[in-house]
């Protein structure tokens, strides 16, 4: 009978150091995955390190950028400068931009330099940019700008600006 019970605690603790082993062992592997999906995703951020800058004189109809990301938000600002630019309608913005007041002052000259690129879980970028205008526009051309992208439909390959939004 001691013989069984000494078998039993042996083939227990047995048991119990393999699992400690497997739980030791897992952990490492998701850091070296995590650690190719950080490198991957840092290698995908890379944004240009130009300063851009538009006024009303100086608007081209083409993107400067190729990234079709970079341009959805190159195309608001220049929206934002002239909304009666070509194609600013079809672009599907947010209506704020289309805003004509005489009490809203809208710049006429943009500068800003793209600075970080944040992916979100609900199939959204957050573009962030440095800027700096020669107006108040509700906050939203000084400091640091966040342009927030969806997918237009089903194409992941074409964006469009979904919102706009400051931090101070």
């Amino acid at each position: 009978m001691l013989r069984k019970i000494i078998v039993i605690l042996c083939m227990l603790g047995l048991l119990g150091f393999s699992c400690s082993l497997l739980k030791k062992s897992e952990p490492q592997e998701k850091i070296d995955v995590r650690d190719k999906e950080d490198v991957i995703q840092k290698e995908e951020e890379k944004l240009p390190e130009t300063l851009y800058t538009f006024n009303v004189e100086n608007l081209p109809e083409e993107c400067t950028e190729q990234n079709e990301m970079l341009c959805a938000v190159e195309q608001a600002i220049k929206c934002t400068i002239n909304v009666d630019m070509k194609n600013c309608s079809n672009l599907n913005l947010p209506k704020f931009i289309f805003m004509n007041d005489q009490s809203i002052e809208r710049p006429t000259e943009i500068s800003y330099k793209f600075v970080n690129k944040k992916v979100l879980p609900n199939n959204t970028i957050e573009i962030y940019t440095d800027s700096v205008c020669n107006a108040r526009w509700f906050g939203l051309c000084q400091g640091t700008v966040i342009y927030v992208l969806t997918p237009t439909g089903n194409n992941i390959k074409e964006w469009r600006v979904k919102d706009i939004y400051a931090i101070e």
